[in-house]
C-alpha cells in the first residue's frame, strides 16, 4: 500500500489525539485535588445576568456608600403605586456596583440581587420574595425594610439613608437669594441680611441657629442629596428674578451651587426646594422677625 504525504499528516494528526486524550485522563484525577484542595472553580462564576448593568443616572435609584441617594424619590414613588418595578444600585466601599431589580408579582415583591460586578462578592445573581417594602423614619435616619421574606434572604433593611448632625463634626452653609442675592443667611458669621427692597439691608450679626433647625436643615440636604455634582442653570428670562447661592461646609469639605428660579430641570427644583426650606424655617423664627419690614415696592 502506497502511504501519501497526505495519509502521512493524518496518521500523525491521529496520534497526537490519542496522545492528548491519555494525557487528559491521567491528569484529571490531579486536577480535581488540586480544585478541591484550593477551593477555586475552574470556571468563571460571573455567568451572565438578566439584570442590565447600563445605570440610568435619571431612573435608578443610587446609593453611592455613604455619599447620599440620588433618585430616592423614585422608590417612594413605586411603593405607592404597588406595581411595576424600580432598579437600585448600590455601591460597594471598593466603588463595585450591586444591581438590585425590585418588582411587585402575585401580590407579593421580587427582588434579583445581582453580585456579578462585586469583586468581594459572590458574584452571583439571587431572586427572592417577600411579602412588602416598608419605609420607616426614624429620628436620624431612613429605612427602606423588606419584610416577609422566604428562603435565606430574612428580613431585612434594603436601604439606610442617615442624616444625623452630630455624627459631623462640621457643619455650616452660607445661603444669599432673592433679588441680586440681597439676602444672606450665614452661619459662618453668625449674621443674617435682610433686603429692603428700597436699596438698603438690615442686618444682624450675632445670629445663632438653633440646634433642632440645624438638624432639621441637615436631613433636608442629606435628601435632596447635595453632595453629588448638580446640573444647575443661573440664567433667566425674567425680570427681574430671584436667584440662589448656597455654599455648605461639612466637616473638610466644601459645596458650591447656584441658580436662579428658572431653572426648571430637575436638580434645579430639588435644591430650590430645599433653599426655600431653609428660608421658610429661619424666616419664621426669632432672630429674623426683629428685623423691620421691607419698605420697597418689590418683594
Amino acid at each position: 500500500m502506497n502511504v501519501t504525504p497526505d495519509s502521512k499528516l493524518l496518521c500523525k494528526l491521529r496520534i497526537m489525539v490519542v496522545l492528548f486524550r491519555s494525557l487528559a485522563r491521567a491528569a484529571l484525577p490531579a486536577l480535581l485535588l488540586l480544585v478541591l484542595a484550593t477551593g477555586c472553580s475552574l470556571f468563571d462564576r460571573g455567568g451572565s445576568s438578566a439584570i442590565s448593568h447600563k445605570i440610568d443616572e435619571e431612573k435608578d435609584v443610587i446609593s453611592s456608600n455613604g455619599n447620599g441617594v440620588s433618585n430616592l424619590d423614585k422608590l417612594d414613588s413605586f411603593m405607592e403605586r404597588g406595581s411595576g418595578s424600580q432598579r437600585i444600585v448600590q455601591y460597594t466601599i471598593e466603588g463595585d456596583p450591586i444591581f438590585i431589580e425590585l418588582r411587585y408579582k402575585g401580590g407579593r415583591l421580587e427582588l434579583d440581587y445581582d453580585t456579578t460586578e462585586d469583586a468581594f462578592g459572590s458574584r452571583e445573581v439571587k431572586t427572592y420574595s417577600c411579602s412588602e417594602l416598608v419605609r420607616t423614619e426614624e429620628k436620624h435616619q431612613l429605612r427602606y425594610s423588606l419584610k416577609g421574606c422566604e428562603g435565606d434572604m430574612g428580613d431585612g433593611d434594603l436601604l439606610i439613608v442617615s442624616f444625623d448632625l452630630s455624627s459631623q463634626d462640621k457643619f455650616e452653609f452660607v445661603l444669599k437669594y432673592g433679588f441680586n442675592h440681597r439676602n444672606e443667611i450665614n452661619t459662618v458669621n453668625q449674621s443674617l441680611v435682610k433686603d429692603m427692597l428700597n436699596g438698603t439691608a438690615s442686618e444682624i450679626s450675632d445670629f445663632s441657629l438653633p440646634q433642632a433647625d440645624r438638624q432639621s436643615i441637615y436631613r433636608k440636604l442629606v435628601l435632596a442629596n447635595y453632595l453629588v455634582e448638580k446640573q444647575l442653570s443661573t440664567s433667566c428670562n425674567l425680570k427681574p428674578y430671584e436667584s440662589y447661592d448656597l455654599t455648605v461646609m461639612i466637616n473638610s469639605a466644601e459645596r458650591h451651587y447656584a441658580w436662579s428660579e428658572c431653572d426648571t430641570g430637575r436638580d434645579g427644583k430639588t435644591m430650590t426646594e430645599a433653599a426655600d426650606y431653609i428660608i421658610g424655617l429661619v424666616e419664621a423664627g426669632d432672630s429674623y422677625l426683629q428685623l423691620p419690614a421691607a419698605t420697597g415696592g418689590v418683594k
